[in-house]
């Protein structure tokens, strides 16, 4: 069982923290075993908090059984907030006109992996990504036509939305199911520049 609460905790966000304190003072868990509680502890999402203690407790083969319930956390906020600042400043140097390639591309990618995620949640919203799609074709456009990105008034709507979209489907999905996005966007996009079809055609 476990000796004493860990005082030096990582960062936890305020899901994680509550289902801890919820957890650390639960009377069934102080009488599980080390091995009983690092399948606990996975199973809250809290596979940050399993000690090396409890890992040679549980052995090797039973630790690699955990690896679906340590894919299916969600991220913590420390790991999203680098890529959502570059993602913001990309899309606002975007809007203003002095983005380059990289910004677009960076862009891009967020706005697809959100629309791929959002096609699995809600129609709504997915719809509502898709018009950022089209946004994102006509600033292209516009690139090639007069040397800087930009977008319309209709644009501007719909990259915003889309923008806060991307953040809140990323805080709310797991890991493996950003990767399985990713794969499935690169699979869209490859068969769509080889037959020239449309990304939506695709994931259905």
């Amino acid at each position: 069982m476990l000796k004493e609460v860990p005082q030096d905790l990582p960062p936890l966000n305020r899901a994680q923290r509550k289902a801890w304190d919820k957890l650390k003072n639960s009377a069934a868990f102080k009488r599980m075993t080390l091995g009983q509680q690092a399948v606990a502890l996975a199973q809250h999402g809290l596979p940050m908090l399993i000690t090396d203690e409890m890992r040679e407790s549980v052995g090797k083969p039973a630790m690699n059984a955990l690896a679906p319930l340590r894919d299916s956390r969600p991220y913590e906020e420390h790991e999203l907030m680098a890529d959502f600042i570059k993602v913001q400043e990309s899309y606002l140097r975007l809007r203003d006109g002095g983005a380059d390639e990289t910004d677009f591309n960076r862009v891009a990618v967020a706005i697809n992996l959100a629309k791929v995620r959002a096609l699995s949640i809600d129609e709504i919203l997915a719809n509502g990504i898709e018009k950022a799609q089209d946004a994102m074709m006509k600033c292209k456009a516009r690139r090639q036509q007069h040397g800087r990105y930009g977008f319309d008034g209709q644009g501007l709507q719909a990259m915003a939305y889309a923008v806060e979209a991307h953040e809140e489907i990323v805080k709310l999905s797991s890991p493996k199911q950003m990767l399985d996005a990713m794969a499935v966007m690169h699979k869209a996009l490859r068969i769509k520049s080889q037959h020239g079809q449309q990304l939506e055609q695709l994931l259905e």
